[in-house]
């Protein structure tokens, strides 16, 4: 939820109704276009009555201190993800700080385009004292926009984003690291200034399950219905139908596990190698296919972020995204670079949204081959190849403890056969290429992971804001001065 209050000038020898009835509408046209692209709005200026005041030929603006700590105790009492201000017109300052104060949440500071009222000076006016009194992080590093109701809607949708991220937990099954991968390694307690709590579990948990399940009718369901929606081809060794009924097991005591923690959730990691590829002798390939992705077996179902080898900024970069855009994330390793593009194949299996990119789940899963893989003892890899479209790239990563959210727009690539023909190792897995923003060489030099995150569409501009409220640099990739700044900085 976002709240929405505007203010105005609290001298009574300043009342002007001409004035207030321009922040009544300016106000409800902010509130209307925020509603019309689906977010929730708590209007406090309507919830303190104040169009009635407007009425009775009093001002609609928030005027007084007394208004303001009413707004507070409102706003405080609802689960609101950022405030933005209306200042049209003129205010007196101490009256947002105050506000700023009280609820301590993600602040914007609008008004339009509006010659005929003095909202630049209101804006340039309450961004000082912000400055200045620095109460808290939001009123230090709050946001100025004026005349664009997108780039609101961005900032809406980040701080939105930001604020569920916070509250939710991630499902660890494993800990890291992963084959040797120290970047996999976090410090999760200082995480927590992004997500609100870290649930790591043995993957023994899974294991013991599943092999409880093996001969539930669920997993002959589920057996069935794969071997219809899509194409298997079974081999001799690494999928039999007994190695694929084994990986849906896994998958069906990890929805299992995951469903017993209700909504607390926002998005899985399983760790899988070597424990479940070597020890227990099969992939979890299906985990990461199907957790994030609108069906399985059963029917619809919730999209879950998922990510492999225990990859915790991996995991937050995914939900990140999700929330920003409500499309399954894409994760993958950063499998092939060259000045041209960039691939992304996962090991074994992403979601199989990207097989399509369509809607309708089942024609997502007729794309999909399920075949045997290319390492673990047994197991089954989801291949398919994305078709072009436009994707939002993103990575969150650190540095000698210090983190930065790296992202670009990336231009889907077709994978032609000439492509296709040069595969070898891990062909079986699924392929997404994006165009290259940078040389190769840049990009490798830039990179602090082997994983990447993508979701379809253009969210830049969120990345941005999210970054901003986090307390973290954003680095566009596709700006070639921002990558030179950051390597300079490194």
């Amino acid at each position: 939820m976002l709240a929405v209050v505007t203010f105005t000038d609290p001298r009574k020898t300043s009342l002007s109704l001409e004035r207030e009835r321009a922040l009544l509408r300016k106000h409800e046209e902010l509130i209307n276009s925020l509603e019309k692209e689906g977010f929730d709005v708590l209007d406090v200026n309507g919830a303190l009555n104040k169009r009635e005041c407007l009425q009775k030929g009093s001002n609609f603006g928030i005027e007084s201190k007394e208004e303001v700590f009413e707004a507070s105790k409102l706003i405080n009492s609802k689960d609101v993800s950022g405030v933005i201000l209306g200042l049209w017109h003129w205010t007196e300052s101490n009256l947002v700080t105050l506000l700023a104060k009280e609820v301590n949440k993600p602040l914007l500071l609008y008004a339009d385009d509006d010659i005929s009222w003095a909202g630049s000076t209101c804006i340039t006016s309450v961004g000082a004292s912000l400055w200045e009194s620095a109460l808290n992080y939001h009123a230090v590093h709050h946001t100025r926009i004026k005349g664009d109701v997108e780039k609101v809607k961005a900032w809406g949708r980040a701080a939105e984003a930001v604020s569920k991220l916070s509250r939710k937990s991630l499902l660890l099954w494993g800990a890291p690291y992963t084959l040797g991968m120290e970047h996999l390694m976090d410090d999760l307690p200082r995480l927590k200034r992004f997500v609100g709590d870290f649930l790591i579990l043995g993957q023994y948990l899974i294991v013991k399950r599943a092999d409880r399940m093996l001969n539930d009718e669920r997993v002959e369901r589920f057996f069935e219905w794969l071997k219809e929606k899509s194409k298997i081809k079974f081999d001799s060794s690494m999928l039999t139908r007994e190695v694929l009924k084994r990986q849906i097991a896994l998958y069906l005591a990890a929805k299992e596990i995951y469903e017993e923690y209700g909504d607390e959730v926002a998005g899985v990691s399983i760790k899988c190698q070597p424990e479940l590829s070597e020890v227990y002798g099969t992939t979890a390939c299906l985990i990461p296919a199907f957790f994030p992705f609108g069906m399985d077996a059963f029917g619809d179902k919730e999209v879950i972020p998922a990510t492999c080898e225990g990859d915790v900024k991996g995991t937050i970069s995914s939900v990140m995204l999700f929330y920003l855009s409500g499309k399954p994330p894409l994760f993958g390793d950063i499998k092939y670079v060259d000045d041209e593009l960039i691939l992304v194949a996962n090991c074994g299996a992403s979601s199989l949204y990207y097989a399509r990119l369509s809607e309708n789940p089942e024609e997502n899963l007729r794309a999909t081959l399920i075949q045997g893989q290319c390492q673990g003892k047994s197991g089954g890899a989801l291949t398919y190849r994305t078709p072009p479209s436009q994707f939002t790239v993103a990575r969150l990563i650190r540095i000698d403890g210090r983190y930065y959210l790296l992202y670009f727009l990336g231009e889907g690539v077709e994978i032609s056969d000439e492509i296709e023909g040069k595969l070898k190792w891990g062909k079986q897995w699924p392929h997404t290429a994006v165009k290259n923003p940078l040389n190769k060489n840049t990009f490798l030099s830039v990179m602090g992971a082997n994983h990447l995150s993508m979701v379809p569409g253009d969210f830049r501009e969120e990345i941005k804001f999210i970054a901003k409220l986090w307390g973290v640099k954003a680095v566009n990739l596709g700006d070639e001065i921002e990558v030179r700044e950051f390597l300079n900085e490194i």
